[in-house]
């Protein structure tokens, strides 16, 4: 019991530490300057990133985590409920590809 209590408290008491040390630390430090050995950078620190190149790897996380769990299936099959799981799942993955293929989404090149 002691155990538990004691960690819970600290999964209380470490964030707000860190968060109290991020507070503390980050007035002192220029966030928007990159630090390279003292010298003053000569390009810009921060590349921005296409929206269109984050969509597609987000659809592309979402259709790997679609194999990943259809991999698993055929050894778990026959449990109960799972197939209403899955039956689901591939329904909205299938629907969500769909708006992405129709809104254009999945276009590299406009």
């Amino acid at each position: 019991m002691w155990i538990l209590l004691s960690y819970v408290l600290i999964s209380f008491i470490m964030p707000l530490v860190m968060g109290m040390t991020s507070l503390l630390v980050s007035s002192k430090f220029m966030s928007t300057e990159s630090f390279e050995c003292g010298f003053d950078s000569f390009n810009v620190s921060v590349f921005p990133v296409s929206l269109r190149f984050f969509m597609f790897c987000t659809i592309f996380l979402i259709l790997d985590l679609e194999l990943i769990i259809m991999s698993v299936t055929p050894m778990v099959i026959w449990s109960s409920g799972f197939i209403v799981n899955i039956v689901l799942f591939l329904l909205l993955v299938t629907v969500s590809l769909m708006m992405e293929w129709l809104f254009g989404s999945l276009s590299w090149i406009e």
